[in-house]
């Protein structure tokens, strides 16, 4: 089972969102553009693309080309980066996609059946190996509350923290170090991000997905082009009572709060948490002459009574050497979540955004050398 671990620590008032421009990339493209003819400054143009909210995704291609040819600057570049993380979940515009004919049934089928020979059998093939898992986190919360308790405007989203870890995955699975030696301790506790983190990249993720999919729904979606060539993408709806995917959110509410880069006086923090396994939708892709999966998104159908509005997940996979050998394995991740405050006037939301880059894939293990006696 994959396993989802959300831990969120912010005061129970949170800013009132700043209602977003639906647009599309094109029209987004045309917006820069207008703005950059204006001589806007770099500042002006990175406000405007955070108020917008895509409704298709801002693909790697085209934000290359967008880049390429505007040539914004880098707090533009940065906030159309981020534009392109939240839009991964969406389908590209239908003008980016191969003209190629839908395949048929039989080929459906085959595809979909090596997709789940490569989750069940090539993933648990991987050596032991260690890897680093770098994430960078961002969030939308003021940075600073005054001290009489007026909460400024809402801000963009904007880097919180950059966190690095070690993956060790043996044994045809992701361990954990939940019970560190006598040794280690008393070593200080690592930081980690807030907001959505992550675990399962490695095989759970994919194992669960097709494992509920036969009890749910999975579907031809589009032809895809992808840096590794056109791909096959399959959407996949699984209901509640099929779901095995384990989402765990817990937040803190403190009112007493007055920064949140010094949370120091806990004493008046409640602790609230939700867990379950809601229905979720998403996406598939996969080499459709291997089966490999090159990326898989998923987004949960949460109850709308739930604080956690989003705890959404895509994962790129890509080729990686370990021990001389080829293999395919997460090479990037985001994970997104937002909280919701239906109660307050005006409602209020947080949203965070984890950004990781997995690196440094090395074999884990030991060699042995016998040498002859002389």
């Amino acid at each position: 089972m994959s396993r989802l671990i959300l831990v969120a620590i912010f005061a129970a008032t949170i800013c009132p969102a700043l209602s977003a421009q639906h647009m599309t990339p094109d029209q987004l493209r045309g917006m820069l553009a207008a703005q950059k003819a204006a001589h806007k400054s770099d500042g002006e143009m990175a406000g405007k693309v955070a108020t917008v909210e895509l409704t298709e995704q801002l693909t790697p291609p085209a934000l290359d080309r967008l880049e390429a040819d505007l040539q914004p600057g880098p707090k533009t570049v940065k906030a159309l980066d981020l534009q392109a993380d939240v839009s991964g979940f969406l389908d590209p515009p239908p003008g980016e996609l191969p003209t190629k004919d839908p395949p048929d049934a039989a080929t459906r089928e085959q595809m979909l059946r090596r997709a789940i020979e490569f989750a069940a059998i090539t993933m648990h093939r991987m050596p032991n190996f260690l890897a680093t898992r770098a994430t960078r986190g961002f969030d939308d919360r003021p940075l600073q509350i005054s001290l009489s308790g007026w909460y400024p405007a809402q801000r963009d989203l904007h880097l919180a923290g950059t966190f690095t870890e070690q993956i060790t995955y043996r044994d045809g699975r992701e361990v954990f170090d939940e019970a560190p030696s006598e040794q280690n301790s008393k070593a200080p506790v690592q930081p980690s991000p807030s907001g959505l983190t992550t675990s399962g990249e490695f095989g759970p993720v994919l194992a669960t997905v097709i494992t509920d999919a036969l009890k749910g729904q999975m579907t031809w979606s589009h032809w895809e082009q992808t840096s590794a060539g056109v791909a096959a993408v399959f959407h996949f709806q699984i209901p509640q009572d099929a779901s095995h995917y384990s989402v765990s959110f817990c937040w803190v509410v403190a009112p007493s709060l007055r920064s949140y880069r010094h949370i120091n006086d806990m004493a008046d923090a409640q602790f609230n948490c939700y867990k379950g396994t809601p229905a979720y939708h998403g996406s598939i892709s996969v080499d459709p002459a291997t089966g490999t999966v090159l990326r898989i998104a998923i987004e949960s159908d949460l109850p709308p009574k739930e604080r956690l509005a989003r705890a959404d997940l895509f994962v790129q996979y890509g080729s990686v050497e370990i021990g001389g050998r080829t293999y395919t394995c997460p090479v990037r991740s985001v994970a997104i979540s937002l909280i919701r405050f239906p109660d307050s006037t005006p409602a209020r939301t947080m949203l965070s955004l984890n950004e990781a880059t997995f690196s440094s894939y090395h074999r884990f293990g030991a060699t042995v050398r016998v040498l002859p006696s002389h």
